[in-house]
């Protein structure tokens, strides 16, 4: 059976490619899931207009995320979290209190599943996390974990300029 792929699946294809695949496959599981629909004489008519309008979603998502990735360049994300005595933590930090932390201190909403975390950081110090905003855009956040007393303030970011005052008549 042809289908058209509305969603990029893993082994299959990428959106909006025209596969072919079992017919158990494609009504059991690809189109439940809206995964793909059925490759029929209208659906392929509107393939060309379907490609247009993903393409400038995804642009405008991209754009959308590569102004989420400049708020963070740069700066170093700190959490505090009770360390025991040679930096182990008491408990450990996972891809969702990362995410959240983005969101609290730099205001970038992140998922989860955006924040590539191969396994929770269990030891104090500063860390190197891959974030991904956007199929096209990646990012690399320092985290800083840590007693918030032990720590060492994290570089200052670049202040924003000030305006300058007005002059005063003499």
């Amino acid at each position: 059976m042809k289908v058209i792929l509305t969603q990029d699946v893993e082994n299959l294809g990428s959106t909006h490619e025209v596969v072919d695949v079992a017919n158990g496959y494609a009504s059991n599981y690809l189109m439940p899931r809206g995964l793909a629909i059925s490759a029929n004489r209208s659906a392929m008519a509107n393939l060309d207009n379907m490609k247009k309008v993903e393409d400038r979603r995804q642009n405008r998502l991209k754009g959308a995320a590569q102004q989420e990735a400049d708020k963070v360049g740069g700066k170093t994300l700190v959490m505090e979290a009770n360390t025991g005595k040679e930096g182990r933590l008491y408990g450990s930090i996972s891809n969702a209190d990362i995410a959240e932390a983005l969101t609290a201190q730099f205001g970038v909403v992140v998922e989860r599943r955006q924040v590539i975390l191969a396994d929770p950081i269990r030891m104090a110090g500063v860390h190197t996390v891959p974030v991904h905003l956007h199929r096209d855009v990646k990012i690399e956040v320092s985290v800083q974990v840590g007693d918030l007393s032990q720590l060492p303030a994290p570089a200052p970011a670049e202040a924003p300029a000030e305006a300058e005052p007005a002059e005063v008549a003499a």
